[in-house]
């Protein structure tokens, strides 16, 4: 079809006989309209001036009854060319040029007649039965002063104003017919020329949609056929541009989806994985993936469930799968069905599967499970101790006063380490929700470390230490939410007192690295290595029974660790095994 010029010559000359014959339509709607116009103003132009005459000729009249008026009427009718009738009010005919009065019958229902007695004029257009052409009747009502006279009727055939429109008519079909003539043979060559360009149009097309790129279209002379030229010379530069920028953005597509962070996989309709990001090789192995059916790479009763759903019901699904192989691994896989044709939801081309590795989530929901153990734990032996004393208490030891006000007093230690348990649980959770927030001011470091050295001095004496200061005089001031820093400080060196027998505990601050650091320094029994990494975890306990009978809850670092962040501080701690530790905190 693209080849046949027969077709091509076929459509022209149907385009040619359309437009010839709107051409045609249009001349004989302006014909009808011009003549139909012409004929209307002639006509108008004539009762105009049959109205004039008609008035003139009135003023020599006397519409007197009883004398006939016919001979004057004959000689007004040599004057004016047009036959006159002379009409009373009551529309008797007292004169007429052609016809005897006396034998005409009364006028008053005559449509000019009517017209004329309540506008002035009247005019009607009548077709003569005798003579069988139309003619003009204009009445004029006639006046003397304020009294009604009668009527002067003057009617004119317009056999000469058809003549007229006849030959206006004549030529302006003429005209037309020649105008379409010349037109016609106009067109056919224009028609002709614009063919021969389509052609070479065509097969410059052909030779794009075949995918030469190389060739250029060149029209001489061609008008507005050159603008199509140069665009379709322009068309095929951006073709080349276009197809060198999809095989950039194919390989670009290609480079991304094997580097998006989940592993995924494009599946055929048969289960081929025709494409798969990088991160599967993290979840798979470092095998070829591609062109293997993925029943061979994952062999998981869940997951091939999760495919068969998929493809029955042709609608994303989602579920949990453990993958054994290359390692142990959780994660949540989305499979989608795929549709090149987006309309067409009946043919099935293929899957989409994302493989979402929650590992760490589990590993995280692990943890919580630890911590709920953990805190089932710190409560339950304060607890059993309350309960344990309060039956004995209950089965006799109350009188025994001497025991009984040590096993008061053990519940009173336990119930407060509770109490401490649930407030420190309490701080941290704020901290985490944001509840608890920040808000610095300036602050004297110096005022600051005499709180906190007034505020444990004594916990210090108790065991012996040395409670001492160590302020840089460079370092003056610093912005933080003062009772939050007390929190953090305080802490600090109270755990520092704790885990120190002999020596003393310092509370400094100095320029380190260009930042402000705060520092509590003792000479306690220092951390060993393996343990500084998980120093901050909540329940966390270097020496779980020793940090117990200390009254800890384990929460006091976490705590400290929580406050630091929200600062927007970091925290560092340093520890040598029987020498001591320090724990650095840099405030930006």
């Amino acid at each position: 079809m693209w080849n046949n010029p027969l077709k091509n010559r076929g459509i022209f000359r149907r385009t040619f006989i359309l437009y010839a014959a709107i051409i045609f339509l249009a001349a004989l709607i302006i014909e009808l309209y011009i003549t139909d116009t012409v004929r209307e103003n002639t006509v108008r132009t004539l009762q105009e001036n049959l109205v004039v005459q008609a008035r003139l000729v009135s003023r020599d009249i006397s519409f007197q009854e009883g004398s006939p008026l016919d001979g004057l009427c004959g000689q007004l009718k040599q004057a004016t060319g047009a036959r006159v009738t002379i009409i009373a009010l009551n529309g008797k005919v007292l004169g007429d040029s052609d016809t005897a009065s006396s034998r005409m019958e009364n006028h008053s229902r005559r449509p000019e007649i009517r017209e004329a007695s309540l506008n002035g004029a009247g005019m009607s257009i009548r077709l003569s039965d005798t003579l069988k052409y139309d003619l003009l009747y204009v009445a004029v009502k006639i006046m003397r002063g304020t009294r009604q006279e009668g009527f002067i009727r003057l009617s004119v055939p317009l056999t000469a104003v058809d003549r007229s429109i006849n030959l206006l008519r004549f030529r302006i079909i003429l005209v037309v017919l020649l105008v379409l003539l010349g037109t016609g043979v106009l067109s056919l060559w224009q028609v002709d020329r614009i063919r021969r360009l389509t052609e070479r149009i065509r097969d410059f097309s052909r030779s794009l949609a075949s995918g030469d790129m190389g060739q250029r279209l060149y029209l001489e002379h061609a008008g507005e056929f050159d603008e199509i030229a140069g665009s379709l010379n322009a068309m095929s530069l951006e073709l080349q541009r276009s197809i060198a920028a999809h095989e950039d953005e194919k390989r670009r597509l290609n480079v991304i989806l094997r580097s998006i962070p989940d592993a995924l996989f494009i599946v055929e309709a048969n289960g081929v994985i025709i494409l798969s990001s990088a991160a599967s090789r993290d979840l798979f192995g470092d095998t070829p993936l591609r062109g293997k059916p993925y029943v061979e790479v994952i062999r998981n009763a869940e997951f091939l469930s999760l495919m068969e759903e998929v493809r029955t019901t042709r609608k994303p699904r989602m579920a949990e799968v453990r993958i054994e192989f290359p390692s142990e691994r959780s994660c949540v896989v989305h499979a989608s069905p795929l549709f090149y044709d987006e309309h067409d939801r009946r043919e099935l081309s293929g899957f989409v599967i994302v493989f979402h590795d929650i590992t760490k989530l589990k590993q995280l929901e692990q943890t919580r499970k630890d911590f709920v153990a953990n805190i089932s734990h710190e409560l339950k032996t304060p607890i059993t101790a309350i309960i344990g004393f309060s039956e004995t208490l209950l089965e006799g030891a109350l009188d025994d006063r001497e025991h009984a006000r040590t096993f008061l007093q053990t519940i009173k230690a336990n119930s407060e380490r509770i109490n401490n348990l649930i407030d420190d649980l309490m701080t941290i959770s704020k901290l985490e929700l944001g509840v608890i927030s920040v808000k610095k001011t300036p602050l004297d470091i110096r005022e600051l470390a005499d709180f906190i050295m007034n505020l444990l001095r004594e916990k210090a004496a108790e065991k012996g230490l040395m409670l001492q200061t160590r302020i840089a005089s460079t370092v003056t001031t610093l912005e933080a939410d003062r009772d939050r820093l007390i929190q953090i400080m305080a802490n600090l060196v109270d755990n520092a007192i704790k885990f120190t027998e002999k020596g003393g505990v310092t509370f400094g601050a100095a320029e380190e690295n260009g930042k402000t650091c705060l520092f509590v320094q003792d000479t306690g029994i220092g951390v060993p290595r393996g343990h500084l990494a998980r120093l901050g975890e909540r329940f966390y306990r270097v020496d779980p029974g020793r940090s117990r009978n200390m009254g800890g809850t384990g929460l006091g670092l976490a705590i400290v660790k929580h406050l630091v962040k929200a600062h927007g501080w970091d925290m560092v701690i340093e520890s040598t095994e029987g020498k001591g530790t320090k724990v650095k905190i840099f405030v930006e």
